[in-house]
């Protein structure tokens, strides 16, 4: 089990400067994350998150792949039959300080055109 975080302990650790949870979204060097930085003085490594996702990550959250230097949308990591997987995305990465959030939040909303423009089809 890893280390609690965020408000009202709802989030989890996934790396030093990482703490994700269902409800709170991804804080990535916040003071969210302070208490992360103490797991690297545990006896024994923690594995958070659910399934495998990217590249040695784990889902921390909804569209949401966290290695423990870094976070990713990953489309893997969607709720599937969730009406609100895409407004759980948006809102998880709201929550992200500065640039960092900013950059995703414009990349997503980016996939998001480019999904919706392809499933458009042109008019006869």
């Amino acid at each position: 089990q890893c280390m609690p975080c965020g408000p009202g302990n709802r989030g989890n650790c996934f790396g030093p400067g990482i703490c994700c949870g269902a409800e709170l979204g991804c804080y990535l060097g916040t003071a969210e994350t302070q208490r992360c930085a103490e797991e690297d003085y545990l006896p024994s490594p923690c594995q958070t998150g659910g399934q495998p996702c990217g590249s040695g990550g784990r889902c921390a959250t909804s569209g949401i792949c966290c290695t423990s230097e870094t976070c990713a949308m990953d489309a893997g990591c969607l709720d599937e039959g969730s009406d609100g997987a895409q407004e759980a995305v948006e809102k998880n990465l709201t929550v992200l300080d500065g640039s960092a959030g900013d950059l995703l939040l414009k990349l997503m909303h980016l996939a998001n055109r480019q999904q919706q423009q392809q499933g458009k089809h042109p008019l006869l």
